[in-house]
């Protein structure tokens, strides 16, 4: 097997950090046949990556494009001439000897929810990361506390208004649950909670700063990296978490 580093490189040299975010971990090997390429007796081969399974699912939906990028980049280190092996196509397999991953982090009970568009929004999370797509990972982080917010207070039959804003839907749930900051007379768990609702409210203007959700100008400061978006994925799935665990634990059996 050929480590797949100096390819990373190449890819981000070429700014396409999200397609080498996605080979850390791998290797490849060639697989050279008896066809004729394009130049005097080079033969075409395949190039076969292998790579743990949370990126093999990932690499397994590229586009022909992105495809094409990674055969560009294998060119700089196995390059077209006569009578070598001419890569003409990549192909993706699981390593079987790499760990499998655990669950999500950050998410304990949220992942027995039953409610498969906020299991979607926990998974777009972290495959948003792996990508690069920075801005489109804070969006889901946002839309899935947001989600969560809207699964309590549907399964409360609260009432609440489709626009209504983050903000005002955790105020709701954390009244409904008894988690309002007030309620309480001891001062460490007024800190707390009083800090779930500053994080609420950090989620949603980091939304409306750096996601996707929102055209930018070009006289815009923020350009969103791979911080913004982990810190906005961890606070979220943080306070998710804690809000489905607290839906779970007060709901009459």
């Amino acid at each position: 097997m050929i480590p797949i580093d100096d390819v990373i490189d190449i890819l981000k040299y070429r700014g396409r950090d999200d397609l080498a975010k996605i080979l850390r971990g791998s290797s490849y090997d060639l697989n050279v046949s008896n066809n004729y390429g394009s130049r005097l007796y080079s033969l075409l081969t395949t190039a076969e990556i292998y790579s743990p399974i949370d990126k093999y699912e990932l690499l397994s939906k590229l586009s022909p494009k992105d495809q094409e990028e990674i055969i560009r980049a294998l060119h700089v280190h196995h390059p077209v001439r006569d009578r070598d092996p001419e890569i003409v196509s990549v192909e993706f397999f699981v390593d079987p000897h790499s760990p499998i991953p655990t669950t999500r982090r950050g998410v304990r009970k949220l992942r027995d929810i039953d409610f498969d568009y906020i299991r979607g929004q926990i998974n777009k999370c972290d495959d948003k990361i792996n990508v690069g797509d920075y801005d489109g990972a804070i969006t889901n982080a946002r839309t899935l506390v947001e989600s969560i917010c809207k699964y309590i207070l549907d399964e409360k039959r609260i009432e609440y208004s489709e626009k209504e804003k983050l903000p005002s839907l955790y105020k709701k749930v954390s009244s409904a649950l008894e988690m309002d900051p007030s309620e309480y007379e001891e001062k460490p768990f007024k800190e707390a909670l009083s800090g779930c609702i500053s994080i609420i409210s950090g989620i949603s203007n980091i939304r409306n700063i750096l996601s996707d959700a929102h055209g930018k100008s070009r006289k815009s400061k923020y350009k969103t990296s791979e911080r913004h978006a982990v810190l906005a994925i961890s606070m979220s799935k943080a306070i998710s978490d804690y809000l489905y665990s607290s839906f779970k634990e007060k709901k009459p059996i």
